[in-house]
């Protein structure tokens, strides 16, 4: 395990992206999935076709594919190039998004009836109820969903190899090459992995059970 000891710059490098990726992925995922939640409910026909059509092209190809899309055909058609990092986090964010959507969707349509009907009584408007009455209740409804996303984002970003990223399987594959030892580098590469997904959703964990809505659940 000496060999690694002179990568360990490059590995903390590796790691640092694939956080800064994750991270904004999920981040402004979420921002983005509460808006597509709420054009789909309350936007009417047209909207909702169009969220549909965005949802079913991120949900429904390969984030690779999502990738070269971003990073080759993009560009290509604009006679452009655009920085690898940068659309490692918009695609990373765009995608997130498409799933967040759904899980904030069903989130909002397991409280929103009674709920809305009642702050319209109250003399709300639609707007000020969704975002001062449904909103804040599915946001703590879909902390559970929102760990899952995290999770399956964070090995993700083992696709970014295919445009050049230097995340931290990058890092442990140009490494496993150099020296041929494959194994043991990409075990501490692994160990790395589940150390970070394990304490984020722990830590997502503990914020659920501190701020869930006794008697009102959605599956992840």
């Amino acid at each position: 395990m000496e060999f690694l000891l002179k990568y360990l710059g490059d590995i903390l490098q590796g790691f640092t992206v694939t956080v800064e990726i994750t991270l904004f992925g999920v981040f402004a995922g979420l921002v983005l999935g509460i808006f597509l939640a709420i054009g789909d409910l309350y936007g009417g026909r047209l909207v909702s076709t169009i969220i549909g059509v965005y949802t079913e092209f991120f949900r429904g190809s390969p984030i690779i594919v999502q990738l070269f899309f971003f990073y080759f055909t993009i560009p290509s058609l604009l006679k452009t190039t655009f920085d690898a990092f940068i659309v490692g986090l918009v695609v990373f964010a765009l995608n997130s998004a498409a799933y967040q959507k759904g899980y904030i969707k069903g989130a909002i349509a397991v409280i929103s009836e009674d709920q809305m009907m009642a702050a319209l009584s109250l003399g709300l408007s639609k707007v000020k109820a969704i975002f001062y009455v449904i909103l804040p209740q599915a946001l703590r409804l879909v902390i559970p969903a929102w760990s899952n996303e995290f999770c399956s984002l964070t090995k993700s970003t083992a696709a970014l190899l295919v445009i050049g990223v230097s995340d931290l399987t990058s890092v442990g594959l140009m490494i496993a090459t150099h020296y041929f030892r494959y194994v043991e580098t990409f075990l501490v590469i692994a160990v790395i992995y589940l150390i970070w997904v394990t304490v984020v959703t722990k830590i997502a964990d503990k914020v659920y059970e501190r701020v869930k809505i006794p008697g009102i659940e959605i599956s992840a």
